[in-house]
């Protein structure tokens, strides 16, 4: 099969296409054959991580990297129950050992992995799983409900962008942080109030918000205390967190009723995968930025 390779970290160019061999599931396994992929800001740390550091850091380097991914599965193990063969999934590639740049995928069927709701492309579903993940995560974590003024720092990003969206499913007044060029784009996704932050600094603003959410870890608790409310919350991306499938199945309940869509900026084929890497090294993207592997 074809599959980016990284050999050593560094540079983009160091994504390589590559013939390796096709994996073939373990008992407990599926094989995926992979219609998209995404690569998200971690894909481009990693990449520049070497791999002891990456091992301190308590991360799993591989040859192949990518971290999320949509596809059919082709192949299942003696004792799988929960997929067949046919049914088309969506998932990450947290502690495997080969990540999703690539055409095929053995993933355990008790992982982080779910069926893509109807109605749903694979190039949709590819980019669903880190960042709306991520983005329920830490808005539970600042226990955002009915009525809660919610500040989300970096609301076009990926991360930022499904937070508008869920916030908004949660009965939150939702303020989005981001460059005038996407307050548009942050109103149409949901938010209430967005602030252009090239003209204003929401941490020395009169609002006081019940939970602030940075997205894109570029701020700190100490430098928004200002604006927080009594007994208000402050999380950020910058906090570690596990994965849990749980996690998932929630977000596939709001993607089957339309609660969340992926924001798509750029799609790039498989062995563009290094001008895809450097979009995104960039830092302008707007949501995500999806890679096509096999034409569904």
């Amino acid at each position: 099969m074809k599959a980016i390779v990284l050999k050593r970290a560094g540079s983009a160019d160091r994504l390589v296409l590559t013939d390796v061999p096709k994996p073939v599931p373990e008992a407990n396994e599926v094989l995926v054959r992979i219609h998209a992929t995404s690569v998200v800001r971690g894909d481009v740390v990693m990449r520049k991580m070497p791999r002891l550091v990456a091992r301190l850091v308590g991360e799993t380097p591989t040859l192949i990297p990518g971290h999320e991914f949509a596809g059919e599965v082709e192949a299942t193990g003696e004792k799988v129950v929960e997929f067949k063969i046919g049914d088309r999934v969506f998932g990450t590639t947290s502690g495997l050992t080969q990540g999703s740049y690539a055409e095929y995928i053995c993933v355990p069927a008790q992982g982080i992995l779910a069926h893509i709701p109807s109605k749903v492309g694979y190039e949709e579903a590819a980019p669903i799983p880190v960042g709306a993940m991520a983005a329920l995560h830490f808005l539970q974590a600042g226990n955002v409900g009915p009525g809660s003024r919610v500040l989300i720092n970096g609301a076009s990003g990926s991360v930022g962008s499904y937070a508008v969206q869920i916030a908004k499913h949660m009965g939150a007044h939702v303020t989005g942080v981001t460059g005038a060029s996407n307050a548009g784009l942050v109103a149409s996704l949901g938010a209430d109030a967005v602030i252009d932050y090239s003209k204003q600094d929401f941490t020395e603003g009169a609002e006081k918000y019940d939970v602030i959410f940075d997205a894109v870890g570029k701020t700190t608790a100490k430098k928004t205390e200002g604006v927080l409310a009594e007994h208000g919350r402050f999380v950020s991306t910058r906090r570690r967190r596990r994965e849990k499938v749980e996690e998932l199945h929630v977000v596939q309940g709001l993607l089957a009723i339309g609660a969340v869509r992926a924001l798509i900026d750029r799609s790039y084929s498989l062995d563009q995968i290094s001008e895809a890497h450097r979009y995104v090294e960039g830092g302008r993207k707007r949501g995500n930025v999806v890679v096509v592997v096999t034409q569904s």
